[in-house]
Order: C-alpha cells, then structure tokens, then sequence
C-alpha cells in the first residue's frame, strides 16, 4: 500500500495558539476554569483538557459570578462579553485572531452595509460573527437562503453590501454564491473573502491529492466544519471518503495492499491522531509513505 499523507494536515496555527494556552492556564491554577462551548471541535483534546480541570458549559449560566472563562477559538458574539462582565467573570479570550479581525470588520462595516455572512447558520463562529453584525444583516449557507435575500437587502433601505465568509467556508461554493449574489441584487458589492488560508491551502492540497489516490481518509471532529468540507471537496474526485475521528472508526473499512491512500485532516485535529492511523496502516497493510 502506498499512502499519501498531506503536508498541511492537523493543528493550524489558531487552534495551536488556543490549545497550548489553555493548557498552560490548567498547568498554572487549581481554580476552576470554564470553557463555554466546546474549546475546538475535537473531543480528544476536549477530553484531555478536562481531565486538567476544564470544564466545558454551554451557557453562562452555569458559571458562577467571579470565574474565569475561556471564550473559544469559534470567539463569541458581542453581547457574550457583555453578559459576562455582568457576572464579573474573569475572560480568557482564546478567540482566533483571524475570527476577531473578521469580527472588527463586520461591526465597522454595520454602521452603513448590509452584511451578509456566508456560511453554516448553527456554527459557533457564524453565530459570533452575526453578533456584530446588527440588524441589517443576513447568513446564507445553502440554495434556499437566495430566496428572501433580495428582499431582507430591500426592507434595509441600504445601498451598499459587505460580504465575509466563516472563516472554514468551501472557498469553491463561496465563489459560486457570489456570482449568484451579484447577480440578484443591484447594489455596490464589497466581497472579503475572510476564508482562512489554511483553510484554502488545506482544500487546494486534498483536492489534488484526491485525484491520485483510490481511496481517502479524512480525520477529524464529529462537529469540526473544516473537516466536513475537506471530504466534500476529497469526493470531487474519489469515491472512497472515510470521515474518521479515531483510528476506531477505521476497524470495518476493508483495504488492499495495493490501494493509493489519501490522508489528510482538518485543523483541529491533534497529531497523535494522524499519526496513530498512519502507523496502523503501516503495520497492518506494509504502507509506505510515497
């Protein structure tokens, strides 16, 4: 077996920065330190970060007044500071840099733009990001959200439109969505594409790499978006995907010693976790690294 594992997999830089901080936080305190929402998308550092002491809530009413509290790598809409410093909570602001710029920009833009947010409506860092982007605002993550666009841009009474993306957006389908935009309002159209590089070069690599193998694996979080969109565009161009967290996940696939191997994996993913699949491939199937 000959497999192919990608250059750009596992931690990007953001998620490095939040975990090692959050680790180094557990490392320095016995105090109870809380996490609202999952600290990134991947239950094995969520997991390990507990057995430190996190503990991980999904509001802030389950914290008690005079806490700390990491505010995650997906960041937090605008008024969850605000209610959070009712509640003198101590903010550890583990945010992305590249989701707080995309913040900034958004509420900068609010005060004279419609602003429309491209990406998952039920994804953290969307719904943060639709927090600063006031009243005059709309998301679009499918086919079915044009249908209203016009008309929430007309009830606005604005003549201009701020377009910015989730920052793990599918940068193919985010251009296909602005042609369509473009297309159906008449308006001055200012277009950020705010998709994270390594979100991009991640795609770019799996969707080469997808072309030369016969089959692909994809590690990463159940719930982690950017590793969902590397198997969309991995099925470009290969039909075997294998969307796998753990090496467990791998137990019933069935491989040959003489399949081409894709592997890749999305940026919340720890390197034990490609590392444990590479070796077990290597030890079960004699794969070498091409």
């Amino acid at each position: 077996m000959e497999i192919i594992v990608g250059k750009l997999c596992g931690f990007c830089a953001g998620v490095n920065y939040t975990v090692k901080k959050a680790t180094e936080l557990l490392e320095q305190t016995n105090e109870n330190i809380y996490c609202l929402g999952e600290i990134i998308h991947n239950e094995r550092v969520i997991n390990k970060l507990e057995k430190m002491g996190m503990i991980t809530v999904n509001s802030l009413d389950e914290i008690p007044e005079y806490s700390k509290v990491i505010f995650r790598a997906h960041g937090e809409a605008k008024h969850v500071y605000e209610e959070a410093e009712k509640k003198h909570l101590e903010i550890i602001d583990l945010t992305c840099g590249k989701v707080r710029l995309v913040h900034n920009k958004v509420e900068k833009a609010s005060s004279d733009d419609f602003v429309i947010i491209i990406g998952k409506k039920s994804h953290p860092e969307t719904i943060g990001t639709l927090g600063y982007a006031g009243k005059n605002s709309y998301v679009i993550e499918s086919e079915e959200d044009f249908n209203n666009l016009k008309e929430a841009y007309t009830n606005s009474k604005l003549n201009k439109v701020y377009i910015v993306a989730q920052t793990t957006f599918n940068d193919l389908l985010f251009a296909e969505y602005i042609d369509k935009i473009k297309k159906l309002l008449d308006a001055e159209i200012i277009v950020d594409n705010t998709i994270c590089a390594a979100t991009r070069n991640r795609q770019e690599e799996t969707l080469e790499m997808s072309a030369h193998v016969d089959k692909m694996i994809i590690i990463g979080g159940k719930h982690s978006s950017n590793t969902k969109e590397l198997a969309t565009v991995a099925q470009e161009n290969c039909n075997d995907i294998y969307l796998v967290q753990e090496l467990e996940d791998l137990m019933n696939v069935e491989f040959n010693e003489s399949d081409k191997v894709g592997i890749t994996a999305g940026a919340s993913t720890p390197k034990d976790s490609i590392d444990e699949i590479v070796n077990y491939l290597k030890e079960n199937y004699n794969a070498k690294e091409a």
